[in-house]
């Protein structure tokens, strides 16, 4: 079958994120981790994403609809919106390094904020599965879960963008390049605001994963990421989720960047 919109973003999702899959495994080998796991958790979210649209469009592609396949890139969507929670995070730590991330207090709140964030996605991944044709007679359960996934997302977006804030207390203790790596975050927070809000209006958009019946708000159903309007899920979903991965790797490593 031809590809349709979604199946074209899919491809274009692919070229985005393969080069930024290499870059972030490079530089995650190059400094084995020394600083923190921001780009460890960039990587894992590139990978997931190259894996989401590989099984888009081998779906699109295949001769004979397989609705697991379609299953499996729908899961993944909501699924890799936690790697990149936890890469605002490890960002956040590797801003403070030798200051605020050496302060046992904001250690365990930071690991505290990546534990709440792997509950939301323990919530995602059974809400996808429930009510879909591998467990079909529980789709009330699944989309409780998968509506209390998004918000549990957007709690810890909101607990990140406080944990930002409260990391300006510390900015003349850092080094002039940190400092440069904390308003890149800054700058980035607020396209990740806005697809963690698409992905709430997506969960609410539908009783169904697959996308039917959709709501009967008129917005809402425009917000579904597999049935609404395209343009909706291009803008809101994937653009902002490549503006914020390009922002955090600009951050990370140009306006990071040492300078004797």
């Amino acid at each position: 079958m031809p590809l349709d919109e979604r199946g074209k973003i899919a491809a274009a999702q692919l070229a985005f994120y393969v080069p930024i899959a290499g870059l972030t495994l490079y530089l995650v080998f190059r400094y084995v981790l020394r600083r923190d796991a921001g780009w460890l958790f960039l990587a894992l979210f590139s990978l997931t994403r190259i894996a989401g649209g590989a099984v888009l469009l081998a779906a699109q592609l295949a001769a004979q609809a397989d609705p697991n396949l379609f299953l499996a890139a729908y899961i993944l969507d909501p699924a890799g919106l936690s790697l990149l929670l936890l890469a605002t995070l490890g960002f956040l730590g590797m801003a403070g390094q030798h200051t605020y991330s050496e302060i046992p207090r904001v250690t365990v709140i930071f690991r505290i904020f990546g534990l709440i964030i792997l509950v939301g996605l323990g919530l995602i991944i059974p809400g996808g599965i429930l009510g879909s044709p591998v467990s079909p007679n529980t789709g009330n359960t699944g989309w409780i879960l998968r509506r209390a996934g998004a918000v549990v997302y957007a709690v810890v977006y909101l607990l990140l963008v406080l944990a930002f804030f409260g990391t300006f207390s510390y900015r003349w203790h850092l080094r002039s390049y940190r400092r440069n790596l904390l308003w890149g975050i800054g700058i980035a927070l607020p396209f990740l605001g806005v697809r963690i809000a698409y992905g709430i209006m997506a969960a609410w958009s539908s009783p169904s994963i697959f996308g039917v019946p959709l709501s009967s708000d008129p917005v809402l159903s425009k917000m579904n990421p597999v049935a609404g309007d395209w343009i909706f899920y291009l803008v809101l979903g994937k653009l902002m989720e490549f503006l914020t991965v390009v922002m955090f790797m600009i951050a990370s490593t140009v306006m990071a960047q040492r300078r004797h």
